[in-house]
């Protein structure tokens, strides 16, 4: 579901039409796999009804955050020329502001389940396994699609509440920490283009701080990487090496504050288009994390989706 999402998103992001024939048959797809039943969502969130997608194929009533606001952006086209799928998009926005944390933010399968003490039980990764606390990287997803996809009024208290929240839990050298991904350049993309797009100036504060952190983290060849230390240390740690991946996510961000090209997204841009077809270890590096020290995922069609998405950006806003 994850895959087939993002890369139907980001083809149409580039000028595939909603309408051509792989499109329409992904998003048959997407659409025939939404959520009608009840899960353990519901336990905390009994008055919503069901709407959301959740990762897998066979997975029909485990929605989570991520997989739900990215069909929503793959169907976004085909919901707006083929009225009879309202009904689908309006139902996946209803049970995505069911699930808002009382703080503001959002998790990925459960609403307020957020207990500090789990975090004290002698078991090995406790706080990942027993706990769902709001994060950057679902927080600014969940931002950026209101603000990108949705009529949604950017005062609206929903949108107010994240906002906040997002700026409350910046790290103090001007990142975020990315929970579902290597880590805190991919929470910091989320966070910026979420807060972006839902009407926060590129001179906010935060905005500026973030935008100062990836600048400094870049590297001589223009790129970006990060390494899975970063979630055991609970800091930034470089990886030693550009990848194509966490470029993107870095450039993707200073993209949406900017207005024109700075110097940075310039050797940016020249590192994706340098190394686009780039095979080494990198490209196998994990981008997605599971359980810090434990479980991390490799996404094959990350070095394609992301560097797309951010080249379509570049193309769209400057040129």
């Amino acid at each position: 579901m994850w895959n087939t999402s993002l890369i139907s998103y980001a083809l149409q992001r580039a000028g595939v039409s909603w309408d051509d024939p792989m499109i329409k048959h992904a998003n048959d797809y997407l659409l025939s796999r939404q959520h009608y039943l009840y899960g353990d969502w519901s336990i905390h969130n009994p008055t919503s009804t069901p709407g959301g997608w959740g990762f897998s194929d066979e997975n029909t009533m485990n929605p989570d955050m991520d997989d739900t606001t990215a069909t929503l952006r793959s169907i976004t086209n085909l919901v707006s020329n083929e009225s009879v799928y309202r009904q689908t998009w309006d139902r996946g926005i209803k049970w995505t502001l069911s699930m808002q944390n009382d703080d503001g933010g959002w998790a990925a399968f459960e609403k307020n389940v957020d207990k500090k003490i789990v975090s004290l039980i002698p078991i090995e990764g406790a706080k990942y396994l027993l706990a769902d606390p709001s994060s950057a990287d679902l927080t600014g997803r969940t931002l950026e699609y209101f603000g990108e996809f949705t009529n949604m009024a950017k005062q609206h208290n929903a949108i107010k509440k994240a906002m906040n929240w997002l700026i409350k839990n910046q790290e103090k050298d001007g990142s975020w920490y990315g929970r579902w991904g290597i880590c805190y350049i991919y929470g910091t993309w989320a966070a910026v283009t979420g807060l972006i797009a839902t009407g926060v100036q590129p001179t906010h504060g935060a905005i500026q701080k973030a935008v100062k952190w990836l600048n400094t983290i870049q590297n001589q060849d223009g790129g970006w990487g990060e390494s899975c230390y970063s979630d055991i240390n609970q800091t930034y740690t470089p990886l030693g090496t550009s990848t194509i991946t966490d470029t993107a996510w870095a450039l993707d961000t200073l993209i949406s504050t900017s207005e024109a090209p700075t110097p940075e997204i310039q050797a940016g841009i020249k590192f994706l288009l340098d190394h686009s077809d780039k095979k080494d270890w990198t490209s196998s590096n994990p981008k997605g994390q599971g359980m810090a020290g434990g479980f991390y995922i490799h996404y094959h069609s990350y070095r394609y989706i992301f560097p797309l998405l951010t080249l379509s950006h570049y193309q769209n806003k400057y040129l």
